[in-house]
C-alpha cells in the first residue's frame, strides 16, 4: 500500500512540475503598414513602438515573450498591447488591442493591423 502512496505521489508531483516554468507571450508578432491620410502615400521612417517603417511604410515588431513560474491550472493572464506610432509633422497614433487568454498564445503568434492613415498636424502661425 505505501508503494502505491509513493507512485501516486510521484505521479502527482511530475504533472505539477511540467507547468511550473512556461512560456508566455508578452506581445505578438505586429505587422501593418503607415500611410498619410491625405495622399495615402506611404511614409518612410515613421516610429512603431520600437521600430521604423520602411520606404514602402511596412513595419514589423517582433514577438516578446518571458517566462513565468506558475502551479498546475493556473490560467494565462490577459495581454493588453499599446504601441504608439509616431512621425514629426504628424498626429500620433497608438496600436491597441486586447487578447483575453494571450499570455498563452503559442511561439509564433502574430497580428496584423493592415494599414494605419496618419493626419499631418495643422500648422500653428505665430503672431
Amino acid at each position: 500500500m505505501k508503494t502505491l502512496y509513493k507512485v501516486i505521489f510521484l505521479i502527482l508531483l511530475s504533472f505539477s512540475l511540467q507547468s511550473c516554468l512556461v512560456n508566455r507571450c508578452k506581445r505578438p508578432q505586429i505587422t501593418g503598414y503607415i500611410y498619410d491620410a491625405e495622399t495615402k502615400q506611404p511614409i518612410e521612417k515613421c516610429n512603431v513602438g520600437e521600430t521604423l517603417t520602411q520606404a514602402n511604410g511596412y513595419f514589423s515588431l517582433d514577438e516578446k515573450r518571458y517566462r513565468q513560474f506558475t502551479f498546475f491550472g493556473f490560467e494565462a493572464p490577459m495581454l493588453v498591447i499599446d504601441e504608439s506610432v509616431k512621425k514629426e509633422g504628424y498626429e500620433s497614433q497608438n496600436i491597441q488591442f486586447m487578447q483575453p487568454h494571450g499570455g498563452g498564445m503559442k511561439k509564433g503568434a502574430s497580428h496584423n493591423v493592415d494599414t494605419l492613415y496618419l493626419k499631418k498636424t495643422p500648422f500653428k502661425t505665430i503672431k
